[in-house]
């Protein structure tokens, strides 16, 4: 196979291709063609997508089709994002993509749009170590706007809210009717819709303000001479026109064939982000979704460690969530563990997914976030929190997997298996049950949270699951719970769990 892979993205404005091939650990760019398309216009005008754009997008796949194929292209994905997600008609556009051009084409959400781009950081960054000790990212696209804070090497938060290029648009439109100095109006909406952020953002002095999406590139290439750092004076300059002499500043902006909305909104909502920072220059990497895609193959064929960084920043969000909830941090690394132990015995004997592990540990820090609020059916609670947690790096339906797993942890009392499992598709109900069944008894093993007991070792026979214990304190309570989960683990797994002393 060679080591050839390729990206494309379907946005809101653009169709965009990337080809790479990956030899001695070198990234060579081989093709990185964008072409444009009037796709957001159509969905947010309309709520579909029009013929004529169906069209277009079709002639443009077909063309990207024939350079994939003049390279041997064997790995490829084609993804949709914010335009097709909101687009009423996407199923069947993609069902017609498929038939007429051979794509396969997945409409992502949005976490994980975001959490590709970012990782592609790692490639496209040479600074990205001293870039994720302390930054500010802001990404703007058609319908939303992505905050993400870097603070010590961890991605420390992440927030999307509904203030896009293309949903501002008709709100400027009225604005632009009732005032003449429409820019500053519009700045004091977004002021009032993001001051729930800003004490966060500047209470952690940040030293980096990194600007993403495809407006910034356009800035960058039109407005900086094409330069990835622009000095604080340099982009000052640009809002201060903006804000005091728009008129002279849009007849310029329009004859470079900018949208001059679109650009007022992009602007105003960066310029009102850097002032929470400590930044003196404003950053405009060459990194995209593409990257990001490209990134993953790399990373699953050479069984890379060179993303881990990117990769651990899914469990710290969720470690960051379960301190808010004042979770037990030394419970939960015992019940992570205890499940990753129990987890690597039986994936040598039953199947899983490639992303089990993830979701696993996940459910491992956030099952006793319910606690925090109510005590009695805690995990019920913990299911209602986690059902509405958004995590970059996971689907809405991996976090209701999650969710599902953390109530039907048995370790209190015996729970009987729930085959009615809201929000999950049938093929992931056996992932519900296993998991939860593993959470079970890692969650017995450290009921009194003392974390009394060490695994020493796990052997799997036809018949049963013989799990080797050490400990040095009375476990009585542990092995009372450890009955609880007995009947659930049997009727999932066909085998059965016992506890013997080392």
């Amino acid at each position: 196979m060679k080591p050839i892979y390729a990206a494309i993205d379907i946005g809101a404005s653009s169709i965009k291709l990337k080809i790479i091939e990956y030899v001695n650990a070198k990234i060579t760019v081989l093709e990185d063609i964008s072409k444009d398309i009037v796709l957001g216009e159509d969905v947010y005008e309309f709520g579909f997508i029009q013929h004529q754009t169906v069209k277009e997008i079709l002639k443009i796949l077909s063309d990207f089709n024939k350079v994939l194929e003049s390279y041997g292209v064997e790995k490829y994905r084609a993804v949709g994002t914010s335009a097709m997600r909101e687009a009423n008609n996407s199923k069947m556009v993609v069902e017609m993509l498929k038939i007429k051009t051979g794509i396969d084409l997945e409409i992502i959400e949005d976490s994980i749009e975001k959490f590709l781009t970012y990782k592609s950081m790692r490639d496209y960054m040479p600074n990205y170590r001293d870039v994720r000790k302390s930054a500010l990212v802001v990404e703007i696209n058609s319908g939303s706007c992505d905050v993400s804070i870097y603070h010590r090497n961890h991605l420390a938060k992440n927030d999307e809210i509904k203030l896009g290029t293309k949903n501002l648009k008709s709100i400027m439109y009225e604005l632009e009717e009732r005032s003449v100095v429409y820019p500053k109006v519009l700045l004091e909406l977004l002021e009032t819709r993001t001051s729930h952020m800003w004490q966060n953002i500047q209470i952690k002095k940040i030293k980096h303000f990194i600007c993403l999406g495809g407006e910034a590139k356009l800035y960058k290439k039109l407005l900086f001479k094409n330069k990835s750092t622009i000095s604080k004076k340099e982009f000052k300059a640009i809002y201060y026109n903006l804000i005091d002499d728009h008129r002279a500043l849009r007849f310029d902006m329009e004859a470079r064939g900018f949208n001059w909305y679109e650009f007022v909104v992009s602007v105003l909502i960066y310029n009102m982000f850097f002032d929470l920072t400590s930044a003196e220059s404003l950053l405009i990497p060459d990194i995209s979704l593409r990257d990001g895609i490209i990134a993953n193959f790399i990373e699953k064929d050479y069984n890379l460690n060179r993303y881990s960084a990117f990769n651990q920043d899914i469990l710290t969000q969720a470690l960051n969530i379960s301190k808010r909830y004042k979770s037990s941090e030394a419970h939960l690394k015992s019940v992570e563990v205890y499940a990753l132990t129990l987890f690597e015995a039986l994936r040598k004997h039953f199947e899983f997914g490639e992303r089990d592990e993830l979701l696993l540990r996940l459910s491992a820090i956030l099952h006793e976030i319910g606690k925090y609020t109510r005590m009695k059916d805690y995990l019920i609670t913990s299911y209602d929190k986690i059902s509405n947690l958004s995590i970059l790096g996971v689907t809405q339906e991996e976090i209701r997997i999650v969710a599902h797993v953390c109530r039907l942890i048995s370790s209190s009392e015996h729970k009987d298996l729930d085959f009615e499992l809201e929000g999950i598709s049938e093929t992931n109900y056996s992932t519900v049950f296993k998991l939860s069944s593993i959470m079970s008894i890692a969650d017995a093993l450290d009921k009194g949270k003392q974390q009394k007991i060490k695994i020493d070792r796990v052997k799997i026979t036809d018949d049963y699951m013989s799990i080797y214990i050490k400990y040095k304190q009375d476990i009585t309570l542990e092995e009372l719970c450890f009955q609880f989960t007995l009947s659930n683990f049997i009727n999932t797994f066909g085998i059965i769990p016992e506890l013997k002393e080392k």
